[in-house]
């Protein structure tokens, strides 16, 4: 039987009877969940949120990529990486008055890559050159700004997953304070558990597309029942925020 003797709709079943698609991100055939890991599948849900939150405040979209070089591998700054970008960061505020919005992640190319998608304003590639050579020895520096495709967001998404989240060089992925709210993960979570997958996810795109302010307590009672308790291990920063009208 040929591999593509049964097709529907993008799928096909293979010469060993598993029903799989072709992923143009991934450039390879994967199995009809996606072939995404879970650690993936999780990286997508953090970046998108904030891409979603940063297009509804028409936020500008940046990708910046840092890196470690020879000299500051045998410094040992290769795990100090995070240390040093914290230092970045309060230059990048001193300097041009703002604090950047960022979700970025860690991965094992060269000696100790991040790769950063952040919202906020326009920063020299020249300057960012000098501060991260100062910094980490390292001058090699990468910024550029991110525009929606074809296929919207979700593109952008597609494109970092495919490139920069593979299972061989995908470290560790982390978010700003600012990125969505403090602990929004739990605030997912908790519609995903109550709604659903579908529901909760088109009631999580209205909250993140109209404007909230973030409190020191979380109030959801819009969506969500109250706590049972307040100090639910589930949000470790408390309540998150309230919200105007949803």
């Amino acid at each position: 039987m040929s591999s593509f003797a049964d097709r529907r709709d993008g799928y096909f079943v293979s010469r060993d009877g598993k029903v799989k698609k072709f992923d143009f991100n991934l450039r390879k055939c994967v199995p009809e969940n996606g072939g995404y890991t879970k650690k993936q599948r999780r990286a997508f849900q953090r970046l998108m949120s904030g891409l979603t939150l940063g297009k509804s405040r028409r936020e500008r979209l940046r990708f910046t990529t840092l890196t470690t070089s020879d000299e500051a591998k045998q410094l040992g700054y290769g795990e100090k990486l995070n240390e040093h970008f914290r230092a970045l960061k309060m230059r990048i505020f001193r300097r041009y008055r703002f604090k950047m919005k960022y979700w970025k992640i860690r991965t094992n190319e060269g000696n100790g890559v991040l790769h950063i998608v952040f919202r906020g304003k326009y920063i020299p590639q020249k300057w960012l050159s000098e501060q991260w050579a100062e910094i980490h020895s390292s001058p090699i520096v990468d910024i550029r700004s991110l525009y929606e495709t074809p296929r919207g967001l979700k593109g952008i998404c597609f494109y970092l997953i495919g490139n920069y989240l593979s299972k061989q060089s995908f470290e560790r992925m982390s978010w700003g304070y600012s990125w969505v709210f403090p602990a929004f993960v739990a605030s997912w979570r908790r519609l995903i558990e109550k709604y659903g997958f579908k529901r909760g996810l088109e009631l999580w795109n209205r909250l993140l597309c109209r404007s909230f302010v973030v409190t020191r307590q979380v109030r959801l009672s819009k969506f969500l029942p109250a706590y049972s308790h307040s100090n639910e291990k589930s949000l470790p920063w408390g309540a998150l925020f309230r919200t105007s009208t949803l």
